[in-house]
């Protein structure tokens, strides 16, 4: 990543200042120094494309875009003169002058790198350019593509080849070009994986989330539907960012009294959800592993399959994998079960009057929603899913403030989740989740080392272990990211390394840089979220799911125990081999 590319530390004078930096390129010297340089292509999580070509600086005399000029000893570098304001000026009504300017009805209206930028470099275009025609590509589940809206910055082709998929790229020359998918198919029609980093990194309209709204305030406003709201692991730590606080601030109880307010008739907790999705995983991992002792062919190491994103990669590019996949269900979809089964019962509400939203911090959890594997009783256990973003939205739209908003508690039928369940939303945090359970199952008594497994934390792409689970050594792995996932299956699957757990989630950081989580969003911001995930896990009173008294209680009451027949029902699932695209079919 650009900022993290060090070079030896060299001086340079910026504006007759002097200045001491290692940064490798000129723009994050210039924004360590205190500069805010336009910009719309570049981004610290990756390369610089230096095609918006409004970071332009004087360099030595000369204009030059900063994003991908290497900082050399020396340099004289002045950020504003007229000739940087005119070329500014001159870039910015070229992008504009084929852009549709219908910003005040926009979808990013506001909320637009674009539009903010526009305001500040120019007033109006002197250019009037002929408006692309492409329209709009809504066959996805999980995201809109409007490629008339589209500014050829290029950072979703790298943020689709930095998720392993490498699905978009420029096509056409000219004023024709465009970012597309291979022969201009429709993105339903090829090996998208719904993550959603393209929408995330987007600067303008050009991609978007899926938009459910609709489909959400329908349910809310159908006086025969009593409409639950379950919030994932890592959106109590990023919903702050929409309404003005600091990355990583907790909004756990603002959050749920919004949602009440908007309209929901409950709100739970989907960490709930990721215990039960612990207990059954943790079963499972122990199964497999007491039947390779006893000399059974086993699908070993197993894999994690909570991230819908990698549950579509492995079955579109290596189905061969589908055997080691877990089959227990994600959190939210075993909490829309238990919602519709065990809380339908409880509460004396008929299950199918029960409509479940989940509000999630990813896109592929829309695509997941709609799965045929994961329906109950001939629907699917959650009706509609908003990310983080369309969520803001609708607490917006009702005229709420969040950071004013007075705490409430989740539903207190299925709440207090432990803070296992919590640490989902983190790289790594699955695998210690997961861990900490299955230790006990296999010693019958839990085990303080597990408690703090700091070796799976953290940003790196690849973290390897080995841990004492229950007297078994275990060698664990947990990929970050699906690119550096790739690398580690190539690994595994050649014999250079051997595990028995393995961890993947599809986007870098795991959930808490999920494709529906709030813009801008960067190593740095989904460190923080990932820090406050860690510090509720660590206040919490109950820190291991299999001592969650309502995780005790549902298996006591409803499904016997860990891999019963009624938890292989109603929690697990299977999965498929997908058919990618062949341009002889």
């Amino acid at each position: 990543m650009p900022d993290e590319e060090k070079s030896g530390i060299v001086q340079i004078e910026i504006n007759g200042r002097k200045h001491e930096t290692a940064q490798k390129y000129l723009l994050y010297a210039l924004e360590e120094a205190g500069y805010v340089i336009p910009k719309l292509c570049s981004h610290p999580d990756f390369e610089p494309f230096a095609n918006c070509r409004l970071c332009v600086v004087d360099v030595n005399g000369e204009i030059k875009t900063s994003c991908n000029t290497e900082v050399r000893q020396g340099m004289v570098v002045k950020t504003e003169t007229e000739n940087i304001t005119e070329a500014r000026r001159h870039n910015m009504e070229l992008i504009l002058s084929n852009h549709p300017l219908d910003c005040d009805y926009c979808y990013r209206n506001m909320r637009c790198e674009l539009q903010a930028l526009a305001e500040k470099i120019t007033k109006a275009t002197r250019y009037a350019g002929a408006e692309r025609k492409i329209g709009k590509d809504e066959s996805s589940s999980a995201i809109t593509r409007d490629m008339d809206k589209c500014i050829l910055c290029g950072r979703c082709i790298a943020a689709c080849e930095r998720a392993g998929v490498c699905l978009l790229d420029y096509t056409k020359r000219g004023f024709n070009t465009a970012i597309m998918p291979p022969l201009g198919l429709k993105i339903s029609d090829t090996s998208c994986i719904s993550c959603g980093q393209c929408s995330l990194f987007c600067p303008a309209a050009a991609i978007t989330e899926r938009d459910d709204r609709a489909d959400v305030y329908s349910f809310i406003n159908d006086k025969e539907k009593f409409v639950i709201a379950q919030v994932a692991p890592s959106v109590r730590a990023s919903i702050g960012e929409e309404f003005g606080l600091a990355p990583g601030s907790i909004a756990t109880g603002r959050l749920a009294a919004c949602l009440k307010e908007v309209g929901f008739d409950a709100v739970c907790d989907t960490s709930v959800g990721a215990d039960f999705t612990i207990m059954e995983e943790a079963a499972e991992l122990v199964r497999r592993i007491k039947e390779r002792e006893e000399g059974k062919e086993v699908a070993l190491p197993m894999f994690t399959s909570c991230c819908p994103a990698w549950v579509s990669f492995a079955e579109e590019f290596y189905p061969e994998l589908i055997p080691n996949l877990s089959t227990t269900k994600s959190p939210h979809e075993i909490m829309a079960v238990l919602l519709k089964t065990y809380y339908s019962e409880k509460k004396g509400i008929p299950s199918d009057s029960i409509a479940v939203i989940s509000i999630m911090p990813c896109t592929a959890k829309k695509a997941e929603a709609k799965r045929v594997e994961l329906k109950i009783m001939g629907t699917p256990a959650v009706d509609a899913v908003l990310t983080v973003r369309e969520t803001a939205r609708m607490i917006r739209e009702a005229g709420i403030d969040l950071k004013r908003a007075k705490e409430e508690n989740f539903d207190d039928l299925i709440r207090d989740a432990s803070g296992a369940g919590q640490i989902f939303g983190a790289t790594g945090g699955v695998m210690e989740a997961v861990l900490r359970t299955a230790d006990f199952m296999l010693s019958g008594a839990g085990s303080s080392c597990c408690l703090e497994l700091r070796e799976v934390r953290g940003m790196s792409g690849i973290k390897e272990a080995e841990y004492s689970i229950g007297g078994k050594k275990l060698r664990v792995a947990v990929a970050n990211g699906n690119a550096n996932a790739k690398i580690l299956i190539d690994r595994i699957k050649s014999g250079e390394e051997s595990f028995d757990f393995v961890e993947i989630m599809a986007c870098p950081g795991g959930c808490s840089g999920g494709g529906g989580q709030p813009i801008p969003s960067n190593r740095k911001i989904i460190g923080e979220r990932i820090k406050a995930l860690y510090l509720i896990d660590s206040d919490a009173p109950v820190r291991m799911s299999h001592e969650n008294l309502i995780v005790k209680q549902i298996y006591s009451e409803f499904l016997e125990s860990p891999g019963s027949g009624t938890a292989e029902k109603l929690l697990h699932t299977y999965y498929v081999k997908k058919k990618k695209f062949s341009i002889t079919d």
